[in-house]
This record gives C-alpha cells, structure tokens and sequence, in this order.
C-alpha cells in the first residue's frame, strides 16, 4: 500500500506534494484504526480500568509494604488528601469481601494461568525467528493424587500456522531454594488419549501425577524438533503441586441474610489443623456475572466444621442483581509458614523466634477446589443494606491519613 502510494506521489509530481502527503497521513490513521478495532473487537472491546482493580484488591491501596514510609503510606509522591480520597473509595467495602467482574481473569477463573507464549531463536540468533510455542498447563496447581495435571503443547509458524513438532525428551522438577530434584516422569500424546483431546492436530498433552514428596513449586521441561526445517527448542513450564490436600468442601452450604449483607457457610473436611485462607465467588445465577468475592482467614481444627462467607450488602446493591445467587470457584489453603503471626506481640522472645525460624517445607498445603456451584435462596437485592462498611479499623487508617 506504501508502495502505491509512493509512485503515485513521483508520477504526480511536485505540485501535488500536499495532496499526497495528506492521503497518506490518512492511510496511517485508517490502518492504526483498523488494527485498534480489530484489537478491540478480539478482546470483547472491554479492559479491566485501573480503578476497578484497585477497588477488586484486599490490599489498601495507601499502603505497600515494600515502598511505604514510617507511618505507613505510600511512597508515590501523593498528596495526604489523595491517598485520604483514595482509601475511602476503596474503603467502601471491607477487605474480606471485594466486588469483581468476569473480565478479572484470575478472580473469575481462579485455578487458571495463563503461559506466556515463548518466541523462538535460532542459533546464534538475537532475534526470534518468528515461531512461538505455547506450553500451558490446564489448571495451576495439581492437588491430590487421583487427578493428573494436563499441560498442552503447540507451535505455530510467523503466519501463526500449527507447525508440526515432535517430543525429544521430558523431565519433571520439584524447585526447591535454587536447586532443582527429577522427580516421576509425565506421560506425553498426541493419539486422543491420556487427556489429549484430538489425536495428530499437532497439540501434545503432557499428564503426570505427584508423588506423595513432590510438594511445592514444580517445573517441565521439554526439548522438541518443529517445523519443515527440523529445528530445535528448548521449553519451559512451571506449576504447583499439593499432593496431600489440607481438606475439602463437603458440599454441604447455607445462606442466609445477617446484617444486611448475605452469609453462606459452606462444611468443610479439614484434614489438618492450622490457619486457613479461603476464598468463594458469588455469581447471578441467571447470567453468570461475577459480582464478588469473599475471604475467610481464620484457624481451622481437624474435622468438620463450618466455614463463613460474607458477602458484603454494598457489593451487592452497587450490582443490582436480585438472587438465587451462585457460589463457585471455592479454593483455599493452610498458611504453613514458619513464623507464627503470635511471635510478633511477645517482644524480644518473640524477636528471637522469628529470627531462628528457618522454612523446610513449601509455604501452603492446598484444599481440594469445590467443582460444583451452590445456589441460594431468591432474594431481591434491596434485602441487603448500601451502607458503606464502617469499622474501628477504617476510623484508625482515616485518622492516620488525615494527620489527626
């Protein structure tokens, strides 16, 4: 198209130097248009705003620990009275339950993540020569041993064309401190079986399952042969491992209205005793749009026992969604760090504890995900309360900010 337009400008002539110059000034906009459009309409034509995201997070979006001055503020060269408006938005809520929408991925679809794809070198090469492959697991943890964790593999040319490819070699590391440990080798296709959807479409599924010591960060990897000219790669994958579940969601749920926001407690099997995070999303049963999320932290004894959720009333009147609600995406862990929260309040005893604490294990033990969806009773939405989430804590953080 440049090149058109170039000879037209030469067989025109000097005089229509404006002319031309202005048709093609035109061709840019029409073409970054096109491919603006296009990037949009691929997408859904929607992006998660900063705002959004702010207001979706747990965290105070006033503090960071890594970046925080001696009271306790961000250090972003904000004004006091922007970090003040700054918390109270986002302090509309409290930080146990959050609203959320489907475009939050890794909220909405939570045992999820997605790979980066890898670009492809030759030799010697400082550039890619324009292959990819893709290597993504189907889940981002394995938990337990009945279920085997699926990892595809796909390439495609610079035309983005499936290249065909064929499986070298193959290992499985458990990561520990730097150092990486083979463990039990996966199973690899590309025959429909094992887990591989399609038999010869050139996508290689990959299924392994832990052994009882294969806890902890884990990684595969694979060299393969692709394309026409047999080229080599080398590709990396990374995933979790939980060989021993700390529980599991019995699927046993009430709900309930209690303070004008809705409580759902969920039985849950807990197979060893500690501090639990667990989190549960809440759903319009009739479109299937995410409204929120709910966090318990708490300690969790051997057994079972009931779990609460509470969905903030605010999250839901700003949603405007009359019920049955849907609970799904139920996931959580026992906290195994090495440090107990307690050590922090006993002084210098405590002081030294922590400073002997040593960590030999992986920090979470994984429950069980909860496959199924709950449904609660109707409710209609003005049953929950629009009042903003007030509390002793968000008074202190209010004071702070203001300088009091």
């Amino acid at each position: 198209m440049f090149s058109f337009l170039f000879l037209f400008f030469f067989f025109l002539g000097m005089k229509n130097r404006i002319l031309i110059s202005t048709l093609v000034v035109l061709a840019v906009v029409a073409l970054v248009f096109f491919f603006w459009k296009t990037s949009k309409e691929s997408t859904g034509g929607e992006e998660v705003s900063e705002k959004e995201r702010s207001l979706s997070s747990q965290k105070d979006p006033t503090m960071d620990p890594g970046g925080a001055d001696q009271e306790g503020f961000l250090d972003d060269g904000a004004s006091r009275q922007i970090l003040l408006d700054r918390y109270l938005e986002w302090a509309e809520y409290p930080p146990n339950s959050r609203p959320a929408s489907n475009l939050m991925v890794d909220i909405a679809n939570p045992n999820f993540v997605e790979s980066s794809p890898d670009y492809l070198f030759d030799p010697g090469a400082k550039d890619p020569n324009g292959s990819v492959c893709l290597f993504q697991p189907q889940t981002w943890a394995v938990i337990g041993m009945k279920d085997a964790l699926l990892v595809t593999l796909e390439c495609r040319d610079k035309e983005r064309n499936r290249l065909k490819i064929s499986i070298d070699s193959h290992q499985v590391f458990r990561e520990w401190e730097g150092q990486k440990f083979g463990t039990v080798s996966a199973d690899v296709n590309d025959n429909g079986s094992d887990g591989d959807a399609v038999r010869g479409d050139n996508i290689y599924t990959f299924s392994w399952r832990p052994r009882n010591s294969d806890w902890g960060q884990m990684s595969l990897q694979t060299e393969i042969t692709y394309g026409p000219e047999n080229k080599k790669a080398k590709l990396f994958t990374a995933f979790f491992s939980s060989p021993q579940p700390a529980g599991e969601f019995t699927g046993v749920f009430n709900d309930s209205v209690q303070d004008g926001s809705l409580s759902v407690k969920a039985v849950v099997q807990v197979y060893k005793k500690g501090k639990y995070h667990i989190e549960a999303n809440l759903k319009d049963s009739k479109s299937g749009e995410l409204i929120g999320y709910s966090v318990f932290d708490g300690e969790l004894k051997a057994g079972t026992q009931e779990v609460e959720f509470i969905f903030f009333g605010k999250v839901l009147r700003d949603k405007d969604f009359d019920g049955p609600y849907s609970i799904s995406g139920l996931r959580g862990h026992r906290v195994n760090l090495p440090i107990d929260p307690d050590w922090f309040s006993q002084g210098e005893e405590g002081l030294r504890k922590i400073q002997a604490a040593k960590t030999t294990e992986p920090d979470r033990e994984l429950l069980l995900p909860y496959k199924e969806e709950f449904k609660t009773k109707p409710y209609q939405v003005e049953t929950f309360s629009k009042a903003k989430w007030d509390s002793r804590e968000k008074q202190d953080r209010i004071r702070v900010l203001q300088g009091i």
